[in-house]
């Protein structure tokens, strides 16, 4: 009798272990749609609406010369001064600059200015005229060194890229995080991109047969975020939650057995 309520326990426990497990299977899962259709995604844009817009926590590098730049020529080439006939060379370093929560960045010979919001080309035009007021033909050159994105490529992978190439597609971001995961569903690829008031536009992206070529060229943009949704292995899940109690009531059962005897 006690052995069979100890099996009614076993079963019970086994029961009660496999429902609990069901819900942790794919609990990891980000992002997900809602599963009534009632939720839509935005058009497939291949090229950025707009050029990146300055934000805080950005670094920009910063480079400046007058004479519509021809000193920059120069520093390409290894030469940083020209003085009869005598040619210098030097080691060139990029140095980046924070905009700080204010927006504003401290920039040389400028001093502080306010840089959020507005694009690359903004910039530059902004401090060529304050430039101008000292310099003949100022040249600015304004980059962002710290452009990202985040790619999850499957289950339990995650990387952030930095983007060198303002052109770099949606293929070339994937591959510089190694590629999709076995478990990844190639056919299954979100694209979360912040606009301009805030919010982010989401893409569906569908990379798994030929077709999804073009969609490979899409061109991604800093803060991106790339989310390659993945298989769940339920059956592995449950019995990997599963393992510790049958293993503790096989111990259970095999110490009541041999105490009965």
């Amino acid at each position: 009798m006690r052995f069979l309520y100890f099996k009614i326990i076993f079963f019970l426990t086994i029961l009660i272990s496999i429902l609990s497990s069901c819900a942790n299977v794919n609990s990891n899962a980000m992002f997900k749609i809602p599963r009534d259709g009632s939720f839509v995604y935005d058009t497939l844009v291949m090229s950025p609406k707009d050029d990146y817009v300055i934000s805080e926590g950005d670094r920009i590098s910063f480079q400046f010369a007058t004479n519509d730049g021809e000193r920059i020529i120069f520093m390409q080439s290894g030469i940083t001064e020209l003085n009869e006939g005598i040619i210098r060379r030097n080691n060139v370093t990029n140095i980046d600059y924070l905009v700080r929560q204010d927006g504003k960045v401290n920039l040389p010979l400028i001093g502080e200015t306010y840089v959020k919001g507005l694009t690359i080309i903004q910039i530059e035009d902004t401090l060529t005229k304050l430039l101008s007021k000292n310099f003949i033909n100022p040249f600015v050159q304004i980059r962002v060194s710290n452009q990202r994105i985040v790619i999850f490529k499957g289950r339990g992978e995650a990387q952030v890229v930095s983007l060198n190439n303002t052109n770099t597609s949606l293929l070339e971001a994937i591959a510089m995080a190694g590629g999709i995961n076995e478990q990844g569903k190639a056919f299954s690829i979100k694209v979360m991109r912040r606009t301009e008031i805030g919010k982010r536009e989401i893409y569906k992206i569908d990379l798994s047969t030929i077709k999804g070529i073009k969609e490979a060229d899409m061109i991604v943009q800093g803060n991106d975020y790339i989310y390659v949704d993945y298989k769940p292995r339920i059956a592995s899940s449950i019995l990997m939650e599963v393992s510790p109690w049958l293993s503790l009531m096989t111990t259970s059962l095999t110490l009541y057995a041999i105490i009965k005897k």
